[in-house]
């Protein structure tokens, strides 16, 4: 038994509804201007570039009332998919993706949205993108279409495509959205091209981030711009609260690991700018971020972050690892269930203070 309360999962999977809206208005005010184009942001300022540990005992006290649950209602209608040990998997290019695709993976995901939306201030990519002449779009492994919709809404003029293995997206959309069942790692064939192209979070998915890449590159208009939003594992740990042995540790080393064993290579994102210049992209801009899991840090919307990523990782820890660990390296059902556990509760040990990196990265395809 761990010496520490597991918080209410219910309670920490949440989000800021007053603050989001109200902060999603002061963005686009402040950020767009009359030329139809994003000012500037300065993103050495996004929220998780640096944290500091929060010493204090109750590290939720901030928090208060304002997380709200994020489940969203979203489209029934969906394949009949594969079923292993209670959860749902994709069936189209079956095995290309060992994470589920069902109803809590579908609450995870917009939760990882809500996450998103605070470290980026309420903007939805920081690439420079000329309004004027944005008209079509990418995004591809969308998800639940979260980003897609919000995006839609946010340029009506521009038509988005959205694309993801798992037909889980919503059947009520904006007139200018559309989500089709495609696998980014496969050729191409939309029939047009793009002013902009999206990614975020789909490294577990991606095997040849170069092949992946100069499709990006060929499918760009001149002058549009792709933008990588991407997590990188093994975790990490600044101040040696988790150390190598500790059960977290091991779980984000044996996934990389497993990743390896079937191609991925989940530090992918570490070679990514030298990547788009090397096909020819100018205009590179990267910037590192840091996202904690749990409360630990100081500042009321790194705390927010802590706690919702704690739920996003910690909750769904057992689904988003089943297959790796069972399938591709091994271990029994009962082997999993203990080692499973114990990750999970050091994810939950305010004393633990690790993170996941984060890299985001923009360019321009030349004119």
């Amino acid at each position: 038994m761990a010496d520490h309360a597991l918080p209410d999962p219910q309670a920490i999977a949440q989000t800021v509804a007053a603050a989001q809206s109200a902060e999603e208005q002061l963005v686009v005010d402040e950020h767009q201007n009359t030329a139809g184009e994003y000012e500037f942001l300065d993103y050495s300022s996004l929220v998780g570039t640096e944290l500091e540990v929060d010493s204090t005992e109750d590290q939720d006290s901030t928090l208060g009332d304002e997380l709200n649950s994020v489940s969203t209602s979203l489209a029934t209608s969906v394949l009949q998919g594969n079923w292993e040990h209670g959860r749902r998997y994709h069936s189209y290019r079956t095995g290309t993706y060992f994470i589920p695709n069902d109803d809590e993976e579908k609450d995870r995901l917009e939760l990882q949205h809500k996450i998103w939306h605070i470290v980026l201030s309420g903007r939805l990519y920081l690439a420079p993108l000329n309004l004027e002449t944005l008209h079509d779009a990418l995004d591809l492994g969308c998800g639940t279409g979260a980003w897609v919709m919000d995006f839609a809404d946010a340029h009506p003029k521009c038509k988005i495509v959205g694309t993801d293995l798992s037909p889980i997206q919503p059947t009520a959309v904006p007139e200018n959205a559309e989500f089709i069942v495609d696998d980014a790692s496969a050729d191409w064939a939309f029939g047009k091209k793009f002013d902009y192209i999206h990614t975020r979070s789909i490294t577990s998915g991606i095997k040849d981030w170069d092949r992946l890449l100069k499709q990006a590159f060929d499918n760009l208009n001149p002058g549009g711009w792709v933008e990588l939003h991407e997590l990188h594992m093994p975790i990490k740990c600044d101040d040696g609260t988790a150390s190598p042995n500790s059960a977290i540790i091991k779980w984000s080393v044996d996934i990389y690991e497993a990743s390896l064993k079937f191609g991925i290579d989940m530090l992918a994102s570490l070679k990514h700018a030298d990547r788009l210049r090397e096909i020819g992209f100018t205009e590179v801009q990267e910037t590192h971020i840091k996202w904690p899991i749990g409360p630990w840090p100081k500042g009321k919307k790194e705390k927010q972050i802590g706690a919702m990523f704690q739920q996003d990782i910690a909750g769904n820890l057992k689904g988003v690892s089943q297959k790796i660990f069972t399938q591709i390296l091994g271990q029994s059902q009962e082997e999993f269930e203990v080692f499973i556990q114990q990750a999970q509760d050091d994810m939950y040990n305010p004393k633990i203070h690790t993170y996941f990196p984060v890299d985001i990265f923009w360019a321009q395809k030349p004119f």
